[in-house]
């Protein structure tokens, strides 16, 4: 099989995220009215070339759905935004990725409750080469891990990048998993699972012995990101916005983060140009619903240049 010529591929997550906000943080034992209930889809590679597309780029998604209106649902959102899905497998019987996400209004912080059906795991053997190497960056986040750990292999054998969103480990393939990218991108719990350091230099300075990333990065939500480049540590800040909801913000930041090594920026400018889209879909309900356009963020970027 010929395929054309793609951007980026992914493999991995998928989610229908039910959403809801109240007034505050539910305790134990009392009732808490809610003020807005949302479903919105996500999942953490489908938002991130989600956000590729917004910005230009063309993407392909591998993964899988239950045959099931949560599933019909993230199919037609994926299709809405062009990407290509011919290898995305129904299952029937399975019930799709799902996560209820509460989140206190008026603060945009949430916690997430999920579940994902054993049997939506992608299959190594349904796998094939051709399904990663025409792309010029393969994205990842660690989940499917074997099929994923083959996906990297692929690709670095291709010469084509490999970028991972992690932030747990997924099981006993992950460290090998991690050790086949070139751009490790972590969350900030991720570090204290991993290395046992949750400051964030000495933290990123681990992963980085660990793993031997030519670039590893962790993000830190509003206090912004850390970064290694081959032994030089990048710091930045996030940009102050009107946060709504923080769901899906770090799958944006990777997304953009994508954009911007395809389009050969300095690491600097492409981390800048993520903490902007990233906060700029925090100011809307869900995790794809505020992911801006190119032409959004440029003047995003313009305008917090002029006020500085």
């Amino acid at each position: 099989m010929i395929l054309p010529t793609i951007d980026v591929v992914g493999l991995g997550l998928n989610a229908i995220d039910t959403i809801c906000v109240g007034s505050r943080f539910p305790r134990p034992n009392i009732k808490n009215r809610l003020s807005n209930v949302r479903l919105e889809p996500g999942g953490m590679v489908a938002t991130a070339l989600t956000t590729c597309r917004r910005l230009g780029l063309s993407a392909r998604y591998i993964g899988s759905v239950g045959s099931d209106d949560w599933g019909r649902a993230q199919l037609a959102s994926l299709r809405a935004e062009n990407l290509d899905l011919r290898f995305v497998r129904t299952v029937e019987g399975a019930t799709s990725q799902m996560a209820v996400i509460i989140l206190e209004d008026g603060v945009g912080e949430r916690t997430i409750l999920w579940h994902r059906d054993p049997k939506l795991t992608f299959p190594v053997e349904e796998l094939h080469r051709e399904m990663i190497v025409d792309a010029k960056i393969l994205h990842l986040d660690g989940c499917d891990a074997a099929a994923a750990l083959q996906a990297a292999r692929w690709a670095r054998e291709a010469g084509i990048p490999v970028v991972i969103d992690i932030d747990q480990f997924h099981d006993e393939t992950t460290d090998d998993l991690l050790r086949s990218v070139d751009y490790l991108i972590a969350a900030e719990d991720f570090s204290a699972q991993s290395v046992g350091i949750t400051e964030p230099e000495e933290a990123v300075r681990a992963l980085e012995a660990k793993y031997g990333c030519p670039v590893t990065g962790i993000t830190l939500g509003a206090h912004g990101a850390i970064f290694s480049d081959r032994g030089k540590i990048l710091r930045s800040s996030a940009f102050k916005v009107p946060v709504v909801d923080t769901t899906g913000a770090g799958d944006v930041f990777r997304g953009a983060f994508i954009y911007g090594l395809l389009q050969e920026w300095a690491l600097p400018d492409l981390i800048r140009f993520s903490h902007a889209t990233a906060g700029m879909k925090c100011t809307q309900l869900g995790a794809r619903r505020g992911i801006p356009t190119i032409a959004q963020v440029r003047d995003f970027l313009e305008q917090a240049q002029e006020a500085q």
